[in-house]
């Protein structure tokens, strides 16, 4: 008997059997700006309908702007069989300046 292997071709696969098909990360004004391993992972990953302004997503987007922390971003992850990433969707909240001084 021969079982074929869950590991996709990617460097660092996992192989997971029963992975979430999708991941929300919300990501705040200070972990952008250390610009974590994490962060440069979903800068890298293609955007779900091959391009950012795809209006099928407009809806989708707009949820995702509503849950972004102040300053920040919430990403939707979607992710293959084996757990690894494929596309993502961000949502960016609206930008709040800093209070002056009087």
């Amino acid at each position: 008997m021969c079982f074929g292997s869950r590991k996709c071709k990617r460097v660092g696969c996992k192989g997971l059997k029963k992975a979430l098909e999708f991941d929300l990360q919300l990501q705040n004004e200070e972990c952008l700006r250390l610009d974590g391993k994490g962060v440069r992972e979903v800068d890298l990953l293609p955007w779900k309908g091959g391009k950012e302004s795809n209006p099928d997503y407009e809806c989708l987007r707009g949820e995702l702007r509503k849950m972004a922390p102040p300053n920040g971003r919430a990403v939707l992850i979607f992710r293959d069989k084996c757990g690894c990433p494929v596309a993502k969707l961000e949502g960016w909240s609206v930008k709040r300046g800093r209070k002056h001084k009087k």
